[in-house]
């Protein structure tokens, strides 16, 4: 039997990086957008998801886990990037972020996700009435 890959590219965990935004980067300004790419994709990502909710900002969030982000700092807040069966999501999180434990957490948690995603049964659409499938 072989195992289960997961559907991003995982090797930028080897190199695992913590964002920090500053003030400005958050805010809608033309110039924070200039700033560093990453930086400007954590501030959209992090405006959308607390304005939004996480699924207006998967493209985004999918774009950071892929060029190794496990975290995002603002000055006053940290928020972990995590994977999930529906998506990704930043997670607020009170303790100072250790880049290596988190990258190796996203790294077990790809592979659980992979083993999970295959074992799911296939579904076909919305169920009649524009339901979910059971």
């Amino acid at each position: 039997m072989t195992h289960p890959r997961p559907d991003w590219d995982i090797t930028a965990l080897g190199n695992p990086t913590v964002v920090h935004i500053p003030d400005a980067a958050t805010r809608p300004a033309p110039e924070a957008q200039q700033e560093r790419p990453l930086i400007a994709l954590a501030g959209q990502a992090l405006n959308r998801q607390l304005s939004a909710g996480a699924s207006d900002c998967q493209p985004q969030l999918r774009a950071l886990a892929v060029a190794g982000v496990v975290a995002v700092r603002t000055s006053r807040e940290i928020y972990e990037l995590r994977e999930t069966l529906s998506g990704w999501r930043l997670v607020r999180t009170w303790g100072e972020p250790e880049p290596a434990e988190l990258a190796a957490a996203a790294w077990i948690r790809a592979h659980r996700l992979a083993h999970e995603r295959r074992d799911a049964p296939p579904t076909s659409g919305p169920a009649p009435g524009g339901g979910r499938p059971a």
